[in-house]
């Protein structure tokens, strides 16, 4: 997996003649150019990197995946609020047009959090990205939330949402990621930008349904201004391998963040989380709550760091791992980091399990008339209730959706 080898199935001109396609300006196709160059340097992670060591990615067919170019019909798609009565008050609109349209709304931002210097396959995905924008100007509330359909349709998918919300204005953003590839190997590597102004109300959930075979990787960033606050929940349910970064940073005075985290294994699936609450200013806050159920042979890794840094004295951080085992084959390493540099803090906690169901809980079911596959699904819907009731999303569909994974992920 060279980067020589893979420059001969995509090369600089899969990159300029997507930009022409997309009838870019100048300088949205010159960062393209920059990133190509940044992917044709870097190479795959090393697999003894304390970032990559308990996730596998060996088995990625890299290189005859980029012999597939990237197919423009996997892209993006607005629904609800995007095209209802709230549509006028806000900008929703590929990121491509805009930067040619209101370049003042894209250019300051667009890979600004999520840069192309992070790693290879994050380089690739800013060089050929399709995108959408999310702009709310100053004062204005969506009150229905945008439901943002990503779908991979080749084997091959390079997404990126940038969220822009001014000062005072909210939104809620529903995102659902899936392929409709199931019988082979699909490469996805995405981005999630979120800038919250001061005072800003922004919600975000990515409900992620990858095919079987999907190599999933995804960055998601935010950084808050003064006051402002941000929920960022993602549901984990598809894939074979996916990794996905969920980093904010509260860089204005009494922002605050909830991340919320609910995914399910079966099979040999692999989910890979890393999350960063970075604490930079005074009176801010974080709460973070992820819980996992695998089963068969899944597993899972939750790396989790809370940063307080100095000057962010008086601020409150707490995260939890909570991950239930299903099989005597199932694995989660959960991993709490917290890196205090601030002297005067109000609480940085953090907790983390992994174990079986409790099996007092499931002989009281059981003695009941309850049948054991029957307990053991309500217990596991039960241990996600905190997390779905937290969440902005169809929560009987998410239940249904979970209901029907339960005993049959081994």
């Amino acid at each position: 997996m060279t980067a020589r080898a893979n420059a001969q199935a995509i090369s600089e001109e899969t990159v300029r003649a997507l930009s022409l396609r997309l009838n870019e300006p100048d300088w949205l196709l010159e960062r393209r150019l920059a990133a190509w160059r940044a992917y044709e340097a870097m190479s795959m992670p090393d697999p003894l990197d304390e970032e990559w060591r308990r996730t596998d990615i060996s088995a990625l067919e890299l290189d005859s995946l980029l012999n597939q170019q990237p197919q423009p019909e996997g892209g993006l798609s607005p629904h609800g609020a995007g095209a209802g009565p709230d549509a006028a008050a806000f900008v929703y609109g590929s990121v491509s047009e805009l930067a040619r349209t209101r370049p003042q709304a894209v250019q300051p931002y667009l890979h600004s959090l999520v840069k192309a210097t992070d790693w290879k396959l994050q380089a690739l995905q800013a060089a050929l990205f399709e995108g959408t924008l999310i702009y709310v100007p100053r004062g204005v509330e969506v009150e229905a939330p945008v439901t943002h359909l990503a779908r991979a349709a080749s084997g091959t998918y390079f997404p990126h949402l940038l969220i822009v919300v001014e000062e005072n204005a909210g939104l809620t953003v529903l995102q659902e990621t899936a392929s409709r590839i199931e019988d082979r190997q699909t490469l996805v590597s995405g981005g999630v930008e979120i800038f919250c102004g001061p005072d800003a109300r922004v919600r975000f959930v990515e409900t992620q349904r990858w095919g079987a075979e999907a190599f999933a990787f995804s960055t998601m960033r935010a950084r808050l201004e003064r006051g402002a606050h941000l929920q960022a929940g993602l549901v984990g349910l598809g894939g074979r391998l996916a990794k996905t970064k969920l980093e904010v940073t509260l860089a204005g005075e009494g922002a605050s963040a909830e991340l919320l985290g609910l995914s399910f294994g079966g099979g040999r699936q692999h989910f890979d989380y890393v999350t960063l609450q970075d604490h930079l200013a005074p009176r801010t806050s974080s709460d973070l709550l992820f819980k996992a159920a695998l089963d068969g042979e899944s597993s899972q890794v939750w790396t989790g760091t809370v940063g307080i840094q100095k000057g962010a004295g008086q601020s409150d951080a707490n995260q939890a791992s909570r991950n239930l085992l299903l099989s005597e084959h199932a694995k989660a390493a959960p991993i709490p980091v917290l890196e205090i540099e601030a002297y005067d803090v109000l609480r940085c906690s953090h907790g983390a399990t992994a174990g079986p169901l409790d099996e007092d809980q499931l002989f009281y079911l059981e003695s009941r008339g309850i049948p054991p596959a029957e307990s053991e699904r309500l217990l596991v819907e039960a241990f996600f209730q905190e997390v779905i009731d937290r969440l902005p999303v169809d929560r009987d569909r998410l239940r249904e959706t979970l209901s029907n994974r339960i005993g049959a992920g081994s």
